[in-house]
Order: C-alpha cells, then sequence, then structure tokens
C-alpha cells in the first residue's frame, strides 16, 4: 500500500519542473494583478473633461422643463413608483375597496403579488372596513404604512365616510 502512494505521487524530473514553472508563473501572475494599480495610472486630460462638463450643461438646458417639477415629483415619491409606466397621476385619495390590482401596483412598495393578495382578501373575505387590514396580508413597516394610510382609504358601503 505504501509504495503504491509512494507511486501514485511521485513524479520525474521533467514533472517537478513543469510543475514548479507552473506555480511560478501563477506567483507572477497574482502579484501583477495586485500590483497593477501601481504601475498603470488613468490619464487625465483636463480638456476633454471641460468639453464633457459643457456639452452635458447644454444637454441639460435643452431638455424640456415640466411645470413644477420638483413640486410634483416631492408629493408623487412618496407613494407613486417613479418607474411608473402608466403616467397619469394618482389620485389623493384611492378607495381600497374598489381599488383594482393595476391601481395597487402603482403604490411603492406593493408589487403585483401583494396586490393579488389584498385582491383575494378582498374577495374572500368581503370589503375592508379599515385600513389596518392590510397588516393581515402583509406586514407593511411602520414608516410606508404610514405613507399608505395618508392615500388609500377604506370607503363603507353604507357611508362616505373614510377611515
Amino acid at each position: 500500500m505504501k509504495q503504491l502512494i509512494k507511486s501514485y505521487l511521485s513524479f520525474t524530473r521533467s514533472e517537478r519542473i513543469g510543475l514548479l514553472g507552473l506555480c511560478i508563473l501563477l506567483v507572477i501572475f497574482i502579484i501583477a494583478r495586485a500590483t497593477m494599480s501601481w504601475w498603470v495610472q488613468p490619464s487625465s486630460d483636463l480638456e476633454k473633461e471641460k468639453e464633457l462638463t459643457l456639452a452635458w450643461e447644454k444637454f441639460k438646458r435643452n431638455l424640456p422643463e415640466t411645470p413644477n417639477d420638483d413640486e410634483t415629483n416631492e408629493a408623487k415619491n412618496d407613494y407613486q413608483d417613479v418607474f411608473d409606466e402608466n403616467k397619469s397621476p394618482l389620485p389623493d385619495k384611492t378607495d381600497l375597496n374598489k381599488a383594482d390590482s393595476a391601481t395597487l401596483v402603482r403604490f411603492k412598495g406593493i408589487g403585483p403579488a401583494t396586490a393579488k393578495r389584498i385582491i383575494t382578501w378582498r374577495n374572500e373575505n368581503g370589503p375592508f372596513t379599515n385600513i389596518e387590514q392590510l397588516q393581515e396580508i402583509r406586514h407593511f413597516p411602520d414608516s410606508f404604512f404610514n405613507i399608505l394610510k395618508q392615500h388609500l382609504v377604506v370607503a363603507n358601503a353604507d357611508s362616505t365616510e373614510e377611515n
């Protein structure tokens, strides 16, 4: 058994030289990769940077402006997803008992799966009686849930009182 292991682990002289060469080459590549940032310096062209900055400023000036863009974006970003494909604005208050899944998905933090769970819960258990029932479907963080409470309401079937 000892001789079998020895014969399996023994290499000829040329094999040992080949393995040593490969190990040295591997060490050289590792050292070169580790020190490359020291001997390859990026060139800086200040004139080209100024040209690019001026071109960027010119591009931004030529963009069409929307009225009160900052104000609408701040209010919109509270509850409407910025990547929303539907560009029509959401109303200030949305009735949770009447909203479809496409409307619910437009709220930041409510994805297609959560919207489907809300609709399914509503179909199985009847209309929502208060907004806190959303926490039974998915536990939203308090900060996010406070934003949802500002924009989602539950209108009772008997009256138009909003909770």
